[in-house]
């Protein structure tokens, strides 16, 4: 859920509002609040599975940080958003501060959920885009379906639909293959 008042905030302007509502996170995205509610059981299994494979992965081959929701990712001055998943390559660590991200990460996961569908598919794939997100992941719990987004020349190519009982292969990080039945298994 979107709301705004005709006016696009900064992000310190969104900080400065402080807000809070039992069982809603906030993020800032292109200026306008975005309200979504937290995240159900079949969404934090998700989480969680993604973040194991990944775990496996990361740390032995290559040098870089994973990080989960909610963390604060500050992308510019009118976007401060908080992906499922976020990976930083070593070359990139200094975006790493106490506390947040404060740039672009290289890869990013949004889990889908009925709350998050248009703006995961819409601003924040354009967001993700036009600030140079390397990989951009959706992770669908409903479908049991992954897409993979890779930016090249500016511009996101779907280069991977892994569904049930398949795999997609991060370009980002050679070798990563992820089993979509294990990223949506209970």
């Amino acid at each position: 859920m979107v709301f705004t008042d005709e006016k696009t905030l900064t992000v310190q302007e969104f900080l400065d509002l402080d807000l809070f509502e039992e069982g809603y996170l906030y993020e800032l995205v292109n200026g306008e609040i975005v309200k979504r509610a937290s995240p159900d059981t079949e969404h934090q299994n998700t989480s969680s599975n993604l973040m194991r494979l990944f775990f496996r992965h990361v740390p032995d081959k290559f040098a870089g940080k994973i990080f989960h929701a909610p963390y604060d990712v500050y992308l510019d001055e009118e976007n401060l958003v908080q992906p499922d998943l976020i990976f930083v390559a070593q070359k990139n660590e200094h975006i790493i501060q106490k506390g947040c991200i404060m740039g672009v990460p290289d890869l990013v996961v949004e889990i889908l959920s009925p709350g998050t569908y248009r703006t995961d598919r819409g601003p924040k794939l354009k967001l993700y885009q036009r600030l140079g997100v390397s990989e951009y992941w959706i992770a669908d719990p409903r479908g049991k379906i992954i897409e993979m987004y890779v930016l090249t020349e500016g511009a996101y190519d779907l280069i991977a639909v892994g569904e049930e009982g398949g795999t997609v292969e991060s370009r980002l990080l050679p070798g990563l293959v992820i089993t979509v039945n294990d990223v949506f298994s209970r």
